[in-house]
């Protein structure tokens, strides 16, 4: 299913657009903020699909703009252009953090369209990272305040993002059916192409699920023709093409349009759609028996959808990757791939996506118990004023000697039953503390407790550290796998101690891949020579079990490797949550684990600069990393002060 993003910029209905250079050329010459605020805008709009960077770099000089001269509208649609360039390149982090605070201003100033178009977007993000409850939620508001402005474009576009997300279950998929064709409908009505096409390609994908294949290349090839027209989103008209006629047995056709549909996308640097455009290629050359080139499509496809973080595009890559190696009878590759399968299935289709977590929910338990507790001591209160008052009958001083005894014994009582409860709730409450500390840094734990919730943050200078074991996979085959298991978590387990004797910040492993990072949550300047110190104590470590062999433990030869620079780090998931990090510097630092050697710490140039001082390194010249990228590298060879407990480690 495909969503629709809402694009405009000003709330004026245009005529006609003028070309890219005209505008450029207005706004070498605008002498008024108004006019080359206004030109920013356009230019933003007119190039965030073909040219996302400078799209960036427009709507950027427009936000300055737009705060210089304090025109919020102006600059809510700043900020609203450079989430839309980001969704194109596929950075979410990046989307949500600017649509946010361009709704946050719509908000201020009451601008009912800017809240129907930013809470649609916003939408948007939560759909394709698969939290449909959260997207459900955000298209209902745009819905809601769009018939309030009795806005034709805004109701459709809403109708067709909620139709997306009754589309997810295959039990609603009448409800689905329904909101496409009212979308459609209203969407002819106002001849908006870009509107047109997503409602229609959305109709073929019921009609495809259903197989009914000529109707539903019929809405595909609608879908098509309008976006050719509006510059809209192409790729996935042609993508669900070349899945239908795969599904009819005509490969050859299915892979011609799925290649056009990597061609169209690949020129706009969507990695998104590149990604979906290689699942369509890699399912079909499954159908057509090509499993070798199937694998190393999905690969490619995988590749791009982590950059990206789209967990249904990873789910697809996994899907075709097991399937791929199963039917090549190697079986170790494809367990892999299935259990990194099942773990993103919990992710997507996880039964009570938007229950709080559990720390929350463990509060909302407390409180209840608290309640309780009052309860019970009102209600040893009003028993002793019974007890009281049904002996007053008898003898002043028995009465009176008794109402001293029970006195006494329910003071002692609720004393006693508060006091133990207490502890309970203590209990309870430290256990839950630990759990949540085991998970997330401290800051950010307290953050959760507070908000509810963990606001992304960036950290302009943090060291990533990455190691794997070399011939991992060997190991894996030839040993079992409780040994396997057993001796990952002997040295996972060495691996936590050193990182946290150096401050660094462990974020997750991977099967046999550890990474962890320094320089957050707590910002310091001394993550670079942290890491690295940190580096040397591991390698030691991995150099001492090959030399004492532990009884049980395989000995493995380790790659090492780190790179320094901004990286941006929050909390993904509602259920099983994760405190992760994302940026260029987190993948130029897998590439220098990736290019180092057994038992060396491999450096990026970026993080020599910061270390040459204290470390001796050997400059290993320009490598050729992942895609054919050329990269500088270092060896670190050792302290240029002596430390005798990690000096000599290479």
């Amino acid at each position: 299913m495909l969503l629709i993003l809402i694009l405009g910029v000003t709330q004026a209905v245009r005529a006609a657009d003028p070309p890219v250079d005209s505008l450029r050329a207005v706004l070498e010459t605008a002498k008024s903020d108004t006019l080359r605020l206004r030109t920013l805008l356009e230019l933003s709009t007119h190039t965030f699909r073909s040219d996302p960077n400078s799209a960036i770099a427009y709507a950027e000089s427009a936000r300055q703009l737009a705060r210089r001269i304090d025109d919020q509208t102006s600059l809510a649609y700043a900020l609203k252009n450079i989430g839309l360039a980001y969704y194109i390149k596929g950075d979410y982090f990046e989307v949500l953090e600017n649509w946010q605070r361009s709704l946050e201003i719509f908000e201020a100033i009451d601008d009912r369209l800017g809240i129907s178009n930013l809470t649609s977007n916003i939408g948007a993000v939560y759909f394709n990272q698969g939290d449909d409850p959260k997207a459900l939620e955000y298209y209902l508001r745009s819905l809601q305040v769009s018939e309030q402005i009795r806005d034709s474009l805004r109701i459709a576009t809403a109708l067709n993002n909620i139709g997306a997300v009754y589309f997810n279950n295959t039990n609603t998929h009448d409800r689905a059916l329904d909101y496409y064709l009212r979308a459609l409908s209203i969407s002819e009505g106002v001849n908006d192409l870009e509107a047109i096409g997503t409602s229609a390609v959305n109709l073929g994908e019921i009609y495809q699920d259903r197989g009914e294949f000529e109707r539903a290349i019929f809405y595909f090839e609608k879908a098509l023709a309008a976006y050719e027209q509006s510059g809209g989103n192409a790729p996935y008209a042609l993508y669900n093409l070349g899945k239908t006629y795969a599904a009819k047995g005509e490969y050859r056709k299915s892979l011609e349009y799925h290649r056009r549909a990597y061609t169209v996308a690949a020129g706009r640097e969507a990695r998104l759609e590149m990604a979906t455009a290689l699942v369509g290629i890699g399912q079909t050359q499954l159908l057509s028996q090509q499993m070798e080139q199937a694998a190393e499509t999905f690969k490619r496809a995988l590749s791009l959808a982590r950059e990206v973080g789209s967990l249904v595009r990873m789910k697809d890559a996994y899907e075709g990757l097991t399937e791929a190696y199963a039917r090549q009878d190697d079986y170790p590759e494809a367990f892999r791939y299935q259990s990194l399968l099942n773990s993103i299935r919990d992710t997507l289709y996880t039964i009570e996506k938007d229950n709080r977590i559990q720390s929350l929910q463990f509060q909302f338990d407390i409180e209840k118990k608290e309640n309780q507790i009052a309860m019970l001591n009102k209600d040893n209160a009003l028993k002793e004023v019974q007890i009281q008052r049904a002996h007053t009958v008898r003898n002043l001083l028995y009465a009176l000697a008794l109402f001293l005894i029970f006195t006494v014994a329910g003071i002692f009582y609720q004393y006693w039953f508060a006091k133990k409860s207490n502890r309970l709730i203590q209990k309870e409450r430290n256990r839950s503390e630990r759990i949540l500390l085991n998970i997330l840094p401290s800051d950010t734990a307290e953050e959760l407790k507070q908000n509810g919730f963990v606001k992304a943050k960036r950290y302009e200078r943090a060291t990533v550290l990455f190691t794997d074991f070399k011939r991992f996979t060997e190991y894996a085959e030839h040993y079992s796998p409780t040994e396997v298991v057993k001796s990952l978590d002997y040295y996972f387990r060495a691996f936590d101690e050193i990182t946290s004797q150096y401050q660094l910040e462990k974020i997750k492993t991977i099967g046999d891949s550890y990474m962890c990072v320094g320089g957050l949550p707590v910002i310091n300047d001394t993550n670079p020579v942290d890491a690295i110190n940190a580096a040397f104590e591991m390698a030691a470590f991995v150099r001492s079990v090959k030399i004492e062999k532990p009884e049980g433990i395989i000995p493995f030869d380790m790659r090492i490797g780190l790179s320094t620079g901004p990286v941006v780090a929050g909390v993904v998931g509602t259920k099983k949550f994760q405190y992760d990090i994302w940026g260029p510097t987190v993948n130029i630092a897998s590439r220098m684990e990736t290019c180092s050697d057994a038992g060396r710490i491999n450096i990026s140039f970026f993080t020599y600069e910061l270390i040459r001082h204290h470390f001796a390194c050997t400059y290993r010249g320009m490598i050729e990393a992942k895609n054919g990228e050329q990269l500088q590298m270092y060896f670190v060879d050792r302290p240029l002060v002596e430390n005798p407990e990690v000096a000599g480690v290479v």
